[in-house]
């Protein structure tokens, strides 16, 4: 399983290099941008449901990001 405690870095790299905010990216997959914020800094980690969103917006796997 994922290390839970662990930032998402990949996520903020792949979100930057789509050219997306945290504000979009949250407003495309139904958080909100706080909830992006504290994936990206290890203070939450997303459910499975939330993964595959963020892989489908973001068009990589759910491995690329977490």
């Amino acid at each position: 399983m994922f290390d839970q405690r662990k930032p998402m870095l990949n996520l903020k790299i792949m979100r930057i290099r789509r050219g997306l905010t945290q504000v979009e990216l949250s407003e495309k997959i139904g958080v909100s941008q706080n909830t992006i914020s504290f994936y990206e800094i290890g203070k939450r980690y997303p459910s499975y449901k939330i993964l595959c969103k963020l892989a489908e917006v973001l068009d990589c796997e759910i491995k690329d990001i977490a």
